[in-house]
């Protein structure tokens, strides 16, 4: 599957071009183009890890928002882990802001000053009880459960 991207910082196109897109969970990816890979945290949220109930579903979700679409990323910063933490803006809409709406990821509140929107959008979907909110709001953050499975990122 190849998608055009324009990977941008702010609102200034970086650069322009064809680009695979891999979808590593529900708010991790991978750009790839002539083999040089770029990974991008989609920001203002935390997926369900794949281990955890709806992670995998968060995954397919994902890749069907960004499937044969126009990707365009509005970076916040670059984290820790060398990743590039944005917006994904794909067919029109922003694929994270989708991800909170569907119950597919919590709206992570230590990127408060970039995530206009986001709590509102995770309340209607608690409210709706949707994706993680099915069986209601006593759920278990991934943070928690990265913490509690000791994964750290590692790998991606």
């Amino acid at each position: 599957m190849i998608n055009i991207c324009c990977f941008a910082i702010a609102t200034q196109p970086v650069w322009a071009a064809s680009f695979a897109v891999r979808v590593f969970d529900g708010d991790n990816i991978t750009l790839v183009d002539r083999g040089i890979k770029t990974k991008v945290h989609l920001a203002c949220i935390d997926a369900p890890e794949l281990l955890q109930d709806e992670g995998g579903h968060a995954r397919q979700v994902l890749q069907n928002i960004l499937d044969d679409e126009e990707i365009f990323v509005r970076v916040f910063k670059k984290d820790k882990f060398g990743r590039y933490n944005g917006e994904v803006l794909a067919g029109g809409q922003n694929a994270n802001k989708v991800m909170v709406s569907l119950g597919l990821a919590h709206y992570d509140r230590l990127q408060e000053k970039d995530c206009q929107g986001y709590e509102e959008i995770e309340l209607k979907a608690q409210n709706d009880r949707l994706g993680v909110w099915a069986n209601g709001t006593d759920v278990m953050l991934p943070s928690q459960f990265r913490r509690e499975n000791k994964l750290l990122g590692v790998g991606y």
